[in-house]
C-alpha cells in the first residue's frame, strides 16, 4: 500500500482533538476511560488502516484501561497517533501502544489535576470574584473565557505536541514547564483574593462595592507582583511582611 495512504495529516489530529472532548462521555467501572480514548483516536486509525478487520483489531485494542486527566490525555492522544503511524507503515512494527499509555497515565493525571485543578480554576474564579464585586455582570462570562481560553488551548497543542515527541513526557516538561506556570497561577489567586479581603469594608451588605474601584485593584495587584518579585530574588518574606505592615499603618494614620 502507498506510504501516503498510511501517514497521520493535521486534518486527522484535528479530528482527534475534536473528540478528545468527549473522553468523558461514557466510562466503564473496570476499564474507566477506555471508550473515550479509542472514540478520540478513531480519526487517525481509519486513515492507518483502511482494512476493516486490521482496524477493527487496533480500536479493540485501545479499550484496554486507561485513566488520566481529561485534558492531558491529549498528549497521549497523539503519541499514541504517531505510535500507530509507525506501526501501520512498517517503521516500527513491533512497537506497543498500551505501553506508553500505561506509563504516562498516572503521572500526567497527577500533574493535570495539580495544574488545571489546583492553580487553573482557582485563579479564573477569584479573578471572576473580583470581578463581580467591583459590580461587573459579565464576571461568569470572564471566568469561563480565562478558563477554557487556557485549557482548550493546552488540549490543542498538547495533541500535536504527543505526536511530535513521540510521548517524550521530559521533553514535555521542558517544552511547557506545568510546575513554574502553576506557582505562578497559585501567587495570582492569593494576590487577588488578598485584593478582595482588603476592600471589605468598602462592601455592601449585598457583597458589592458602592462604585468599581479598578484603581484600587489595578494598585493592590501591582503590590502583589512587585512582592512576589522581591521574593523570586531572595527578599527576606518576613522584612517584606513588616515593611508592608509599616507603609499600610502610615496609610491608616494619615486617613487613607
Amino acid at each position: 500500500m502507498a506510504g501516503d495512504l498510511r501517514t497521520v495529516r493535521t486534518a486527522d489530529l484535528l479530528g482527534v482533538f475534536w473528540r478528545s472532548f468527549f473522553i468523558q462521555a461514557s466510562w466503564s467501572y473496570d476499564r474507566m476511560q477506555s471508550l473515550g480514548f479509542a472514540f478520540a483516536l478513531i480519526p487517525v486509525l481509519r486513515r492507518l488502516y483502511p482494512d476493516r478487520q486490521e482496524y477493527a483489531a487496533r480500536l479493540a485494542a485501545h479499550m484496554d484501561y486507561f485513566n488520566t486527566q481529561p485534558y492531558l490525555a491529549s498528549f497521549i492522544l497523539g503519541a499514541v497517533a504517531r505510535i500507530e503511524e509507525d506501526r501501520a507503515t512498517g517503521r516500527d512494527p513491533g512497537v506497543d501502544a498500551g505501553e506508553i499509555k500505561r506509563s504516562l497515565m498516572a503521572p500526567l493525571g497527577a500533574l493535570g489535576d495539580s495544574f488545571f485543578w489546583g492553580s487553573l480554576k482557582p485563579l479564573a474564579a477569584s479573578i471572576a470574584v473580583a470581578a463581580l464585586f467591583a459590580g461587573a455582570w459579565w464576571a461568569p462570562l470572564l471566568y469561563l473565557m480565562l478558563y477554557n481560553a487556557v485549557h482548550v488551548g493546552f488540549r490543542g497543542g498538547l495533541i500535536f505536541a504527543g505526536y511530535g515527541l513521540r510521548g517524550d513526557v521530559v521533553a514535555l516538561m521542558g517544552r511547557f514547564n506545568f510546575a513554574q506556570v502553576a506557582r505562578l497561577f497559585k501567587v495570582l489567586s492569593l494576590a487577588v483574593l488578598g485584593c478582595i479581603v482588603g476592600t471589605i469594608t468598602l462592601w455592601r451588605p449585598e457583597l458589592r462595592m458602592p462604585v468599581p474601584v479598578p484603581g484600587i485593584t489595578l494598585a493592590s495587584l501591582a503590590i502583589a507582583l512587585g512582592l512576589s518579585a522581591l521574593l523570586r530574588w531572595g527578599w527576606s518574606p518576613l522584612k517584606l511582611m513588616m515593611g508592608l505592615g509599616i507603609v499600610c499603618f502610615l496609610l491608616a494614620l494619615g486617613g487613607i
